[in-house]
């Protein structure tokens, strides 16, 4: 009997306990419930702002590179309109002066016009004038051309004349200020070759004096001549200094 009693007791002493323990238990669980479930809304709500956040970002990148590339392309397009302007200038300036210059011509050709209409000279007579000129011109180079012949086949006679006169050789006369230079140089034979010929007025047995930066170094004789160039030997008793290519000859 005391046995069922304090088996009674104990039933009760432990319903007791399990009673004051769920009835300070549940609160707790149910405070810790609704803190977990704060914290995963909280969480929740903080994933969805880092996603609106990297979507943003994303956006506003997109914006900038877009902004860049627009940038770039009126940078471009800035500086490809800057040089059609400086082209634009310069050929403005361009025309500018050529106005300038056909405006002047203008008024040239207008002054000679009542220059010539002062004179009663009709255009007829202006182009015949004008042609006689012309013929006259051409007669006159003509004759220039045939003299100059002449006047080295006259310096290649006087040359060879000038041989058979007196005693002594003298040397033939060419053309006053004769100048050339010295193309080459044969040191072993003492020749050289001049960038002077026959066009030029030079004659065989012309003696030419050879300087070189405004001295004296020697003297050549021309042994043969040829349109542009001619050949000389060197004149021993003047040598001076060895010739070199480039020294000027002179007469």
């Amino acid at each position: 009997m005391l046995l069922r009693i304090s088996l009674g007791i104990a039933i009760l002493a432990g319903l007791a306990a399990l009673y004051f323990t769920q009835f300070n238990v549940k609160p707790k669980i149910d405070e810790l419930t609704t803190n977990l479930q704060t914290a995963e809304n909280e969480k929740n709500t903080a994933q969805e702002d880092a996603r609106q956040s990297k979507a943003a970002e994303t956006k506003a990148k997109a914006e900038l590179d877009t902004a860049k590339k627009g940038l770039e392309e009126a940078t471009a397009e800035l500086d490809n309109t800057k040089a059609k302007l400086s082209e634009q200038q310069t050929r403005g300036n361009q025309l500018q002066t050529e106005l300038t210059k056909v405006t002047g011509d203008r008024n040239e050709a207008q002054q000679e016009l009542s220059a010539w209409r002062a004179t009663g000279v009709n255009p007829d007579q202006i182009r015949a004038l004008r042609t006689e000129a012309t013929k006259l011109s051409e007669e006159r180079d003509a004759i220039a051309g045939e003299n100059k012949i002449l006047l080295r086949e006259k310096g290649r006679l006087e040359a060879r004349l000038s041989k058979y006169e007196g005693d002594e050789e003298k040397d033939p006369p060419m053309p006053p200020g004769l100048k050339g230079k010295v193309l080459a140089v044969d040191p072993k034979y003492e020749f050289v070759v001049l960038d002077v010929g026959g066009n030029q007025g030079a004659v065989e047995r012309g003696k030419l004096l050879v300087s070189r930066e405004g001295k004296l170094v020697g003297a050549v004789r021309i042994t043969r001549v040829e349109p542009d160039r001619s050949i000389a030997n060197i004149i021993p008793e003047m040598k001076q200094a060895d010739l070199m290519e480039g020294d000027l000859v002179l007469y």
